[in-house]
């Protein structure tokens, strides 16, 4: 989790940032697509990929994506696949 915490805060920094005013991070927030965190993971090399099966035909954000859609903890699974 910590490894987590510290990429949301060097996410923060980036010119990606949404809401330059104080922002909750929940979970349904740091998931979505809206926020781009997950895309800046990508490509930032910040994800192992060789942790979680490709999706077929789709790129890596678009597995990966998926993969978190579909789970009952994406947060716990997006830790887990953590460089």
């Amino acid at each position: 989790m910590e490894k987590f915490i510290e990429l949301l805060n060097e996410y923060e920094n980036t010119d990606n940032w949404e809401n330059r005013y104080q922002v909750e991070f929940k979970e349904s927030k740091i998931i979505s697509k809206k926020f781009w965190f997950i895309k800046w993971l990508v490509e930032n090399d910040k994800i192992d990929f060789d942790k979680f099966p490709q999706v077929m035909e789709y790129s890596d954000y678009e597995s990966l994506l998926m993969i978190l859609s579909i789970s009952d903890t994406p947060i716990d699974d997006l830790i887990s696949y953590l460089k």
